[in-house]
């Protein structure tokens, strides 16, 4: 049962409290008439305005804050009960001693029991204020960096077409010397009284054999360049595998023979005719299985193995060479790259090989793949959709 005196300190208790919660989110409050002149405020105005005086009654609104100007007629509206509400939020303000701006919220509502004026709740907001500018600030970097990106994309792009034309004009304007030179070596080479001459002769094979190697190499690069633009069309059809991977291991064995290697094929019995252009699938596994003879130490084994899965066949070209790097790992489908053993070794290639592979499955829906450790061997592999008949 409440007494008189419970009654009578409630109301200085409701008042301590709810004096404690504005503090603690640091908000005044302001009494003030229509005009905006300030009749009443909290103790704490000065100091959260950052004003010299204490006492800011008679002050205007207006002077304290210039924001406000060009409102008077809304705010006129609130103190009158017109409008609900006014809002003016993050004010800025530079603090003083300080290299940072504060800010402040205001808001004017109608005074609950006395006509033609308002109460303000203001508020200091810096926390958020300071939050807001550098998000805002980061977003704009941001802007600025995607707009320098998006221009060197296209710089990048500009550059590419242009690499992209100058191999192919370079390319083909190669080709024809090229052609010339082969054939002089080779006419020469017929002639009897040349071929007599053993040095003669070995130094002929040393510019064909070179000759070739740059044949090899222009064409490789017209092959990347054609596929990766897109300029490559693909013949599919479907493709017997069985046939397919004999054909590629039968045509291997005398070369793996002469480096005593054995090569081994093993394609499923129910394997599924992928849709695919053949002719581009024999210039893969040529590239992977020749890779794996060059890089396999006599005595070793290279094997072809299809593997059939729900949605598509992998086909594997394993070795049991020196193995690769997790380093070089990483960069072996990129054009020109040649790993360390291969150039150590001197192993010949022009690192365009792997480019080709991985730019011929990602044509045909599938991609190119590598597993292999240091001294365990290495496996190659791509894989082929198999579509739904």
């Amino acid at each position: 049962m409440n007494t008189a005196a419970d009654e009578m300190a409630a109301p200085h208790v409701s008042e301590r409290l709810a004096r404690t919660i504005l503090d603690d989110l640091q908000v005044a409050v302001v009494y003030a008439n229509a005009r905006l002149q300030i009749l009443a405020h909290a103790p704490g105005l000065g100091e959260l305005l950052q004003e010299s005086k204490k006492d800011l009654r008679g002050e205007s609104l207006l002077d304290l804050f210039p924001e406000l100007f060009g409102s008077e007629e809304e705010l006129e509206a609130v103190a009158h009960g017109r409008l609900s509400r006014f809002d003016l939020p993050m004010i800025n303000r530079m603090a003083p001693n300080d290299a940072e701006r504060c800010y402040i919220s205001l808001t004017a509502l109608p005074h609950p029991e006395t006509r033609g004026h308002m109460v303000w709740l203001i508020q200091d907001v810096t926390g958020e204020g300071r939050l807001d500018q550098r998000l805002m600030q980061q977003l704009n970097e941001v802007r600025l960096l995607r707009g320098r990106l998006e221009a060197a994309n296209k710089e990048l792009v500009r550059l590419d077409d242009e690499k992209s034309a100058f191999l192919r004009m370079a390319a083909h304007d190669l080709r024809a010397p090229l052609a010339v030179i082969q054939g002089y070596v080779e006419l020469v080479m017929e002639d009897t009284e040349a071929a007599s001459d053993k040095d003669a002769m070995d130094f002929l094979n040393v510019v064909l054999r070179r000759a070739q190697q740059m044949t090899d190499l222009i064409n490789n690069l017209l092959d990347v360049e054609k596929i990766e633009s897109g300029a490559v069309s693909l013949e599919k059809k479907p493709v017997d595998v069985h046939v397919l991977v004999e054909e590629i291991g039968r045509g291997f064995e005398l070369v793996a023979r002469q480096k005593d290697l054995a090569v081994h094929w093993q394609v499923p019995a129910a394997c599924p005719q992928p849709q695919a252009d053949r002719a581009r699938l024999v210039q893969v596994l040529n590239n992977l299985v020749s890779n794996a003879v060059k890089f396999t130490p006599t005595g070793g084994e290279v094997r072809i193995d299809v593997l059939v899965r729900e949605t598509e066949i992998a086909v594997e070209v394993s070795d049991t060479g020196p193995g690769i790097s997790e380093e070089d790992q990483a960069r072996l489908f990129q054009r020109f790259f040649r790993t360390d053993t291969a150039r150590q070794q001197r192993i010949p290639g022009t690192g365009l090989g792997l480019s080709i592979v991985k730019a011929i499955a990602e044509q045909h829906g599938g991609q190119a793949y590598c597993r292999s450790k240091l001294g365990e061997g290495t496996t190659f592999g791509f894989t082929l959709p198999i579509e739904e008949t």
